[in-house]
């Protein structure tokens, strides 16, 4: 198995960003908090029925904060999903070290011994005398050799089973992950638009009277001046409509 090893500076990077972004979103709730008590705050010292529409329309704020707060928690559980896909790269990186290290043990005792090489037997009463420990020295290395390769093979099982599961995992972060983030993100915007649509309609309603007829109009100042004009103009609509009233045998000069 061709084993790849992780880079992990590119999930690094994700990770710092999206901590980042999950505290400027927590930041944000409390302002928006902080401005929706504010809301609230100024319909305690308005007329009633200002303060009952008010109300109304901060409690469409309070909803889509709900809302915001909802994808925020998604966030946060993407970015669980992230630390425990970091954590198991983490892992899998030191597990490729120590192979590296039984690899170059394994390499090390199948050499044969530098000292058993280059040293000959000068007589036949010399040999003899260093084959015991020869034998000796072949079967130590020998059992040197076997158990750095079991040891070696314990860890390629376990790296490719830590691989297994890391290939798992990653399909998991787009398939449970991102989905459940981007569900989230779908839900925050639709609750924006009912609250939205739920604020507008409540601070309409101020726009009518109680009986829902259109808004009454102010009296006008009957001793507002007239504008230019308007008094000739009143004059000859008066002479007309007293033209109007004469008899049609009566003659301008009888009047």
């Amino acid at each position: 198995m061709v084993h790849r090893p992780a880079d992990s500076r590119l999930l690094g990077n994700l990770l710092s960003q999206e901590k980042e972004y999950a505290k400027h979103l927590a930041t944000l709730l409390d302002h928006s908090h902080a401005s929706v008590a504010s809301v609230t705050a100024y319909a305690s010292a308005s007329a009633p029925a200002s303060a009952h529409l008010i109300l109304a329309v901060a409690g469409s704020l309070a909803a889509a904060d709900d809302a915001l707060r909802h994808y925020a928690a998604a966030v946060d559980r993407w970015r669980d999903y992230l630390k425990g896909l970091k954590a198991l790269e983490d892992e899998i990186g030191n597990i490729m070290r120590d192979r590296e290290i039984l690899v170059t043990r394994v390499i090390k005792v199948s050499k044969p011994s530098t000292h058993s090489s280059s040293s000959l037997p000068i007589s036949p009463s010399q040999s003899h005398a260093s084959l015991p420990f020869s034998i000796s020295s072949s079967t130590n290395a020998n059992a040197k050799f076997v158990s750095a390769q079991t040891e070696l093979q314990a860890c390629e099982a376990h790296l490719a089973a830590k691989e297994a599961e890391l290939d798992a995992q990653r399909a998991a972060l787009v398939s449970e992950g991102l989905a459940e983030r981007c569900r989230a993100l779908a839900e925050c915007g639709q609750r924006w638009h009912d609250a939205g649509r739920a604020g507008a309609v409540s601070a309409q309603r101020g726009l009518r009277s109680p009986s829902g007829d259109s808004p009454r109009r102010v009296p006008s100042d009957p001793n507002k001046p007239l504008p230019p004009g308007a008094g000739a103009s009143a004059g000859v609509a008066g002479v007309a409509g007293s033209d109007l009233s004469l008899a049609p045998s009566q003659s301008a000069s009888q009047i």
